[in-house]
């Protein structure tokens, strides 16, 4: 028998994940949404479901809450209250919560988990890449069957989350995960202005230039370590080129300067652990101190 899965928000994560399981065979039953319009764009997109309502959840064998971090602990409330099929499995895709968040839902005899799929989701719905990204899984023992089976429909590769983190724990893991993704994207976008108030490129041939350095170093980094995978002139204990590389952007995008430091000097910490002998890391601390304070 086919999965019935209901989904609890009709934004990019649900609208993506209803038209995967759509094409995996399982039964999209349709999205609960505070819009009836948004929700009716939504199904024309994915080709199946409809507008549902919180009764609707008692005959579906998965509800996904994928709402906003600050909205999911309302969701649940108000799903809770009307109450759900026994047994079934409702999981939540947000990367900062934990199952705590379920407890409303724990007298209705559900089985809970999370599946917090690990890659941006911008742009346009239709062209995200979701498969071989990573699916952060976390649960109760007898929801991980499903919970796996759900990610490879989705085409995810399953990390399993031992054990209980904690809110602490959670926290400094999607903080990571921000970082890596809303960090990079920030950087990128720094990157290629440094590179366009340079002069002589144009802005596409900048994002090409910087689109293959930022791959490069996250695919060595991936298979080497981060530490292995520096290079440039703070792994080289290159003070001189730092020092012009401060002077540079101070004068032409300063605003770009404390970002600058601050990277340089995690980059400094990880050249020390490559062998960086102890004066050349000294030149290169006292070069990024030279940046004066914006006024």
């Amino acid at each position: 028998m086919a999965l019935r899965i209901a989904i609890v928000g009709p934004g990019r994560v649900g609208t993506a994940f209803a038209a995967r399981f759509v094409q995996a065979g399982a039964t999209f039953v349709g999205f609960v949404g505070r819009s009836a319009d948004a929700v009716s764009r939504q199904v024309a997109a994915v080709g199946a479901g409809k507008s549902l309502q919180w009764s609707d959840l008692a005959s579906v064998h998965v509800v996904i809450f994928a709402v906003g971090d600050a909205d999911l602990s309302a969701a649940v409330r108000e799903a809770a209250a009307i109450g759900g099929r026994p047994c079934s499995l409702w999981l939540h895709t947000s990367g900062r919560h934990g199952l705590d968040v379920f407890a409303p839902a724990q007298p209705l005899g559900v089985r809970i988990g999370s599946l917090h799929p690990v890659m941006p989701f911008s742009g346009p719905v239709e062209d995200l890449q979701m498969r071989g990204a990573p699916a952060v899984l976390a649960g109760e023992q007898r929801s991980m069957r499903l919970l796996k089976r759900l990610a490879v429909m989705l085409e995810l590769d399953a990390i399993e989350w031992l054990g209980d983190v904690g809110a602490t724990g959670r926290s400094l893991y999607h903080a990571g995960c921000a970082l890596a993704a809303n960090g990079a994207t920030a950087l990128f976008g720094k990157s290629v202005d440094l590179i366009r108030a340079a002069g002589g490129l144009s802005a596409d041939e900048g994002a090409a230039i910087v689109g293959a350095l930022m791959q490069a170093a996250a695919r060595s980094a991936t298979q080497n370590g981060a530490a292995a995978a520096l290079s440039g002139p703070v792994r080289r204990g290159d003070a001189e080129t730092v020092a012009m590389h401060l002077e540079a952007i101070q004068k032409a995008t300063p605003e770009a300067g404390p970002s600058y430091v601050a990277l340089m000097q995690l980059a400094l910490i990880l050249a020390r652990e490559q062998g960086l002998p102890a004066a050349d890391c000294e030149r290169v601390a006292a070069a990024l101190s030279l940046l004066r304070p914006q006024s």
